[in-house]
């Protein structure tokens, strides 16, 4: 009983909180009514970016959706963990059922380090991000620009990815591990390496 209490709270207050992003942002937010966001998630859009939700999304705290001149669509019943942020210069696309671990972020665009300007003020190179339906991403992911997630894809914990994963792929990256010991011989350090 409590736990339905709960849910019809935060159904009223989520939808108090997208009233008012919707009225701040009346040409670029659109949602439907029924979403189950924390206090603590987060719009915002800025350069004629868009935002657009369907139905269901349930998000922990410290979430952040940005359509900073671009475009994020998310689909039905996507999860979102604590800390996660998808930012978009370009396009952003989210497909239904997909759900991100703690700590993730998606980017569409990477900084122009090409330039001959300062890396601040040398603009951005964008590419659209495309996420299939039903995918799972772990905790602490970082999905750059250009990358396409093909329908069931799963994403590792940790993972740093860009490229094109067809469906049904499965993503881990495996890291070297280096163990070292550090001694004192003779008043100096001496690393052993194993």
């Amino acid at each position: 009983m409590k736990k339905r209490i709960a849910l019809y709270v935060r159904s009223v207050l989520s939808l108090l909180h997208m009233a008012a992003v919707k009225l701040f942002n009346i040409r670029g937010f659109f949602s439907e009514p029924v979403q189950d966001f924390s206090l603590g998630t987060r719009f915002s859009l800025s350069g004629g970016g868009k935002i657009f939700l369907k139905k269901h999304i349930h998000t922990r705290r410290n979430v952040l959706f940005d359509a900073d001149g671009g475009t994020v669509r998310i689909g039905e019943g996507c999860f979102f963990n604590s800390g996660c942020a998808v930012v978009s210069k370009e396009s952003v696309l989210i497909g239904d059922y997909t759900s991100f671990g703690p700590n993730t972020v998606v980017y569409d665009h990477d900084h122009n380090i090409r330039s001959n300007l300062s890396i601040h003020d040398s603009g951005f190179v964008t590419s659209p991000v495309s996420i299939g339906k039903n995918v799972w991403v772990g905790a602490n992911c970082v999905i750059l620009r250009g990358t396409i997630l093909g329908d069931g894809c799963v994403v590792g914990a940790g993972s740093v990815i860009k490229g094109v994963y067809p469906p049904d792929t499965v993503i881990i990256q495996r890291r070297e591990e280096s163990v070292k010991t550090r001694e004192n011989i003779n008043g100096k350090d001496v690393v052993k390496v194993d």
